[in-house]
């Protein structure tokens, strides 16, 4: 498998607070990474710095081999990295295609619509329906997205990140307080995103759904890389002890 991103000795401090400390590792393509740790472990300030909210302190990024500056959100988009939050973001009012193109809105050609900056609704509408059939999600591009269940919502926030085709999706706790039934069709659509050639960065409490759709983890504790685990080799229990800072013994 070719390696799509790594980081090596990736720092950030805020004041006195070493919130991450020489943290390296890779992740390949088409492979769901999940990224373990208790609060305060690190996570949130990792995702931050590889979605360009935040800036590292020190250490390197690369993609595809290169080094390169995620100065801020728009370096991670052209660099092919979304980003999905656990607090979503969406626009309840609006509808799923509205959703979609959040930002990034179609408008109408010629110097009438640029210049009103109106927006064209059919090719909007085309374009969610297109990529809503490519991830199999049941969802009508006309319809109000506070009308939506907590799974459905989190389908639309998922597929606005999808609309800019990129190479790597970080999801943040995608299955956060869903029912059993949608944290099912979210898993599922993590899989079928893999499948398509989509890499992601998972990060989940829930272990369950770990070893069910990640190939390996890397596990935090206070700001530290504790170890990088294949999952087919490696425990709950073994997890939950790198977790609280122990590494794990090889057998």
């Amino acid at each position: 498998m070719s390696e799509i991103i790594r980081v090596d000795n990736l720092s950030k401090q805020f004041g006195q607070v070493q919130a991450l400390e020489d943290v390296s590792f890779s992740i390949n393509e088409n492979e769901v990474f999940a990224l373990l740790g208790d609060n305060g472990a690190g996570k949130s300030t990792l995702i931050k710095i590889l979605s360009g909210v935040l800036q590292r302190t020190s250490g390197e990024i690369y993609i595809h081999g290169e080094q390169v500056d995620l100065e801020d959100y728009n370096d991670a988009e052209e660099m092919g990295i979304e980003t999905v939050y656990q607090d979503l973001a969406i626009a309840p009012n609006r509808t799923v295609a509205e959703n979609i193109y959040l930002g990034d809105e179609i408008l109408l050609e010629g110097p009438l619509g640029r210049l009103l900056n109106f927006v064209d609704d059919d090719r909007m509408e085309a374009g969610s329906r297109e990529l809503l059939s490519r991830l199999e999600l049941d969802l009508n591009p006309r319809s109000e997205v506070k009308n939506f269940s907590g799974g459905e919502q989190q389908s639309v926030a998922i597929a606005r990140a999808l609309q800019s085709d990129p190479e790597i999706v970080i999801m943040d706790e995608p299955t956060s307080a869903l029912s059993i039934e949608a944290t099912r069709r979210i898993l599922e659509l993590i899989k079928r995103l893999r499948d398509q050639g989509v890499t992601i960065i998972l990060i989940s409490h829930n272990l369950e759904n770990i070893f069910e759709v990640a190939d390996r983890a890397a596990v935090l504790a206070s700001g530290r890389l504790i170890g990088v685990e294949d999952l087919e080799g490696v425990t709950d229990d073994e997890l939950v002890g790198m977790m609280m800072g122990r590494e794990r013994r090889s057998s």
